[in-house]
């Protein structure tokens, strides 16, 4: 009996660890287009009718355009589903038309809001985070989840005194 216990023992610490590696890992997709409908059809309504206004004030084609892509290109974000993957050595964010990887060492400081993180790359806060950090949103995954599991690959300078 105890030659049959052994083989299990062995084969019962590979299952441990492939728990421990799912649990390391988060994925989940933000679309705030197709989530929030309400705010999406308002957005729709003013971006047409200002495009109209624009259209009959200067009745040319490629003026309209122009201003539709000056109107809608700065929206990508909020147009376009981005995905999130949290792996246990590095943060990879794919949408269609980018994909950005990076190591959880480039991030040393955090701030959580209702919507999101930002995460940073200072350890105190600075003008530049809005432009040399990321923000991820959390949608309509559990904000709790994305927050502790941040926590845990972003150890702060207070953290270390």
């Amino acid at each position: 009996m105890k030659n049959k216990q052994q083989p299990f023992e062995d084969t019962d610490v590979p299952t441990t660890q492939v728990k421990k590696s799912n649990v390391d890992e988060i994925t989940w997709r933000v679309h705030p287009l197709v989530e929030s409908w309400k705010k999406t059809v308002l957005l729709l309504i003013f971006l047409f009718s200002l495009l109209i206004i624009i259209y009959v004030g200067y009745k040319s084609i490629p003026v309209l355009l122009f201003s539709a892509l000056l109107l809608i290109g700065p929206l990508y974000k909020y147009f376009l589903p981005f995905n999130y993957h949290c792996r246990t050595d590095n943060l990879i964010v794919t949408t269609c038309c980018y994909k950005l990887e990076r190591p959880w060492s480039t991030y040393r400081s955090y701030y959580v809001d209702k919507n999101g993180i930002l995460l940073s790359p200072f350890t105190k806060p600075s003008r530049l985070e809005n432009f040399r950090g990321i923000y991820i949103r959390f949608g309509k995954h559990s904000s709790e989840e994305i927050v502790k599991f941040i926590q845990s690959k972003i150890r702060t300078e207070s953290e270390h005194e």
